[in-house]
């Protein structure tokens, strides 16, 4: 009997390990190498919209950055530069936003990060090399219109790219969309709903070492939750839903204190929020018409009007 209970735990033990250590390695494994090709593209006229400029825009890391760009009619009153998650949905389902921007005055970059699209690269680098996809655009977007914000707007992984992008000086404002605070936070959440967020623990350390060893990469400084407090002064709009079953409201939570213990500068722009019951990873009640949302679209447009130039 205590044979057969010493072989029960050992093969638990087994288990558990294969869990938490192989578990998460074998996951970045097959997340991260591929190539995203969309099976939907969205096209502009689905949406009112006039044909997107084509960019190819070049990073100094070496990578050709796909970015579509639609201007409004009018002098242009800021730019927003649309980045999605980690494999959908296609930056174009950015479309619906894109038109209401428009209407603002407003002009929209939606770059494809390396890895994705039409983009160079052939993994997802979890947001430890996608800042430099969108420092190219942000430096496209200084160019075209030196004298109105830019503003970064980013769904998911899209939303940590934002952040740690968001430290570059000629971003002026963030908005957020259930961004993550580090992807082992994402494994450590999303295998703590099944074995207990304790249990998990080592899953998020086996997670972080591997993707540092991958990407040659420190994985507890280069991650959204440590440039988080590198965004103080600047205007921040994050939302989120409680029950995100994809990136844990525990990212939200600690995003929100790295960025507010952090100290602003007097007369600083505070962090503002949206929070929102249930499951809802995309935030807006349907992503592809968020006019629709009267509470959703009202937040988005509300902080983004404040920022433009009259």
């Amino acid at each position: 009997m205590k044979k057969a209970l010493k072989w029960v735990g050992v093969t638990i033990l087994a288990l558990y390990a294969v869990i938490v250590i192989a578990g998460p390695i074998a996951l970045i494994n097959i997340v991260c190498d591929k190539h995203v090709s969309y099976s939907r593209v969205f096209a502009a006229e689905e949406f009112g919209l006039p044909e997107p400029d084509t960019l190819y825009l070049n990073t100094t890391d070496g990578f050709c950055i796909h970015t579509l760009k639609i201007a409004p009619e009018d002098s242009a009153r800021g730019v927003v530069i649309c980045i999605s998650g980690i494999e959908n949905p296609s930056v174009t389902a950015f479309y619906g936003h894109v038109k209401e921007f428009r209407k603002s005055g407003l002009v929209s970059y939606l770059p494809d990060v390396r890895g994705h699209g039409e983009s160079d690269g052939d993994r997802i680098c979890l947001a430890y090399e996608e800042t430099e996809d969108i420092n190219a655009v942000v430096r496209q977007a200084v160019s075209d219109y030196p004298d109105v914000p830019v503003i970064l707007m980013g769904l998911s992984m899209g939303g940590g790219i934002a952040i740690r992008a968001g430290v570059n000086e000629n971003v002026d404002a963030i908005v957020t969309l259930s961004a993550f605070s580090s992807f082992q936070d994402v494994v450590g959440g999303m295998l703590g709903h099944y074995i207990t967020p304790v249990l998990a623990a080592p899953a998020k350390l086996s997670s972080a070492l591997y993707a540092g060893i991958k990407f040659g990469v420190n994985p507890f400084r280069e991650t959204p939750l440590e440039d988080a407090p590198r965004l103080a002064g600047k205007p921040v709009l994050m939302m989120h839903s409680r029950a995100d079953t994809q990136v844990p409201y525990k990212c939200f939570v600690k995003l929100l204190r790295s960025i507010t213990k952090s100290s602003c500068p007097e007369g600083a722009s505070p962090v503002h929020t949206y929070v929102i019951e249930g499951d809802r990873h995309f935030i807006a009640d349907k992503f592809l018409y968020p006019a629709g949302d009267t509470a959703y679209f009202s937040a988005l447009s509300g902080f983004i009007g404040n920022l433009c130039v009259n």
